[in-house]
């Protein structure tokens, strides 16, 4: 699945971590690499904002290289981005909650997307803005209607 907004690189406090945490992982070097984004996600967490987290969180998925990581790599990428859901909504941001459940949906956790649409369609119900609305039902379209279709022709299958 192709990500729908495209690559989320924010500059901020966390962009050298993560630099060095790519670094590390093109020089095959576990530690550095895990020492480097505990420093980036440190760094996204003490801002106020989501995107941070939404970098640090693909860059924790990058750690899979390593044999022995990926496991725990995808655990930190998820509860990374339960956090910038959190904040999305917290601050009300639909783009926030949007990039969020793309995200998930990347991670292939369905109900997760559910929820993080849910919010999304509260929050563009909330503005007024008919374009808003229709934006949401179209993501949510793309995002959840594909694993529920994936779900029904397994379901057949078996």
């Amino acid at each position: 699945m192709r990500p729908l907004f495209g690559k989320i690189e924010t500059l901020g406090p966390w962009t050298a971590h993560i630099q060095a945490v790519d670094q590390a992982v093109t020089e095959n070097d576990p530690g550095e690499a895990v020492r480097a984004w505990r420093q980036a996600y440190s760094a996204a967490l003490s801002h106020p904002g989501w995107l941070g987290l939404l970098t640090v969180a693909a860059a924790s998925l990058r750690l899979d290289a390593f044999p022995g990581l990926a496991r725990g790599a995808t655990a930190r990428a998820r509860e990374t981005y339960w956090i910038a859901f959190f904040r999305a909504r917290q601050q009300r941001s639909l783009n926030g909650v949007l990039h969020a459940a793309e995200a998930f949906s990347l991670l292939g956790d369905r109900s997760t997307v559910e929820q993080c649409m849910r919010v999304a369609e509260g929050l563009a119900a909330r503005t007024g803005d008919d374009e808003e609305v229709n934006r949401v039902r179209l993501l949510a379209a793309r995002l959840v209607e594909p694993s529920l279709a994936e779900e029904r022709s397994g379901a057949v299958s078996e």
